[in-house]
């Protein structure tokens, strides 16, 4: 009886330990061995700082390597590798379009690096320093807590600043009779802890940043056409996403679907680069759920020129799209209706060459007017 009560606490906690991503030596004549990852324990992540605006352009972002609060040898190579690794996280999760980072930088206070930052062309500034800091390899406890301050180099100020801190601990074995379980250290705790930290930051950091293309409603293929293009017969609802709040990937109800077709210079004929992208809207207008139903097609223009100029050069954009959808879709010409803004509703402010593309667009919604 006791034999069989032990073989089914083996297996029982052995199931459990397995479920916590473990690995087990199983022994005849020995206690068996249950090895579990050491995760990276983190503090709360504090914004101590923060923007009251989103930004309007894509900023250019120099970033320093680490400065170390403590006193230790090689201080110096130790920050460069916390900002590698730093810079390497932020650039795989596209955090900012631009951001060099230089390893020969040595941090002497915001003032300085705010100076050398402004001489290289760059907006930002973004400079970390590390007040606590423990490693234990492979074979001890693991501690390091953050701080990056991200400055405008154009005024001098503060615009972010965050603190967290992360933790790997090395436990001691566990002797359930039965087994063990013991804590598996990875071959470099620190750069996991390292990581953690830099995606926790990131996340706040992306919701400041400039509105991805998605975010503003452009699509590129006829079935996201198609769910804009439904969800803008729909109620529209607020939206008062914030700093360090995630804002809803996807159309929004009552939104048009934005579409960057691009055109001869002062001209309204099509370019033969857009033409794959008209294709999809036609796929999507004779999809199951738009078939037969009216549509708008709007133009769009950035701020170049007068106004009256750029209200008829997007009068003529607009019908160049019914045009071809006619004609290379087959699409039902009284199902379409066309309208021009010109240059009276920018989506972001003309201040930069992206975002003068992005206001060169073309709207396609629900004709709500249409019978």
């Amino acid at each position: 009886m006791k034999r069989t009560l032990r073989v089914l606490l083996f297996f029982a906690l052995a199931g459990l330990a397995l479920s916590a991503c473990a690995h087990v030596e199983p022994g005849v004549t020995q206690q068996s061995k249950v090895f579990i990852d050491a995760k990276v324990d983190k503090s709360r992540l504090a914004v101590n700082v923060r923007p009251k605006a989103r930004l309007l352009d894509s900023p250019k972002v120099l970033m320093y390597p680490f400065w170390m609060g403590q006193r230790m040898e090689n201080h110096l190579l130790v920050g460069r590798e916390i900002g590698r690794i730093f810079h390497q996280t932020w650039t795989g999760e596209e955090v900012f379009q631009t951001i060099e980072y230089d390893p020969q930088l040595i941090y002497r206070g915001p003032e300085q690096a705010i100076n050398v930052a402004r001489r290289a062309g760059a907006d930002l500034v973004v400079v970390g320093i590390v007040p606590y800091f423990i490693t234990g390899g492979s074979v001890d406890s693991t501690a390091i807590t953050l701080q990056v301050r991200i400055y405008e180099t154009k005024t001098g100020n503060l615009l972010i600043s965050m603190d967290q801190s992360a933790r790997v601990n090395a436990k001691r074995t566990q002797d359930w009779i039965v087994f063990t379980v013991e804590t598996r250290l990875s071959d470099s705790p620190l750069t996991e802890a390292i990581t953690a930290i830099a995606h926790d930051m990131a996340i706040p950091l992306k919701s400041w940043l400039p509105p991805s293309d998605e975010e503003l409603g452009f699509a590129e293929t006829s079935s996201a056409m198609t769910r804009g293009i439904v969800a803008s017969g729909l109620s529209p609802s607020s939206s008062n996403a914030g700093f360090g709040q995630s804002r809803a990937a996807g159309p929004t109800p009552g939104d048009s679907v934005k579409l960057k077709v691009e055109f001869d210079v002062d001209s309204a004929r099509i370019r033969e680069g857009s033409y794959p992208l008209l294709n999809e809207l036609i796929k999507s207008l004779k999809s199951s759920e738009l078939k037969g139903r009216h549509v708008l097609i709007s133009g769009h223009t950035d701020s170049d020129y007068t106004l009256a100029y750029n209200q008829t050069l997007s009068e003529n954009r607009a019908r160049s799209v019914k045009e071809y959808l006619v004609e290379r879709g087959g699409i039902d010409p009284k199902l379409l209706r066309t309208e021009g803004w010109g240059k009276t509703r920018p989506l972001v402010p003309n201040t930069s060459k992206a975002n003068k593309q992005r206001n060169r667009r073309v709207e396609v919604r629900l004709d709500m007017s249409g019978k």
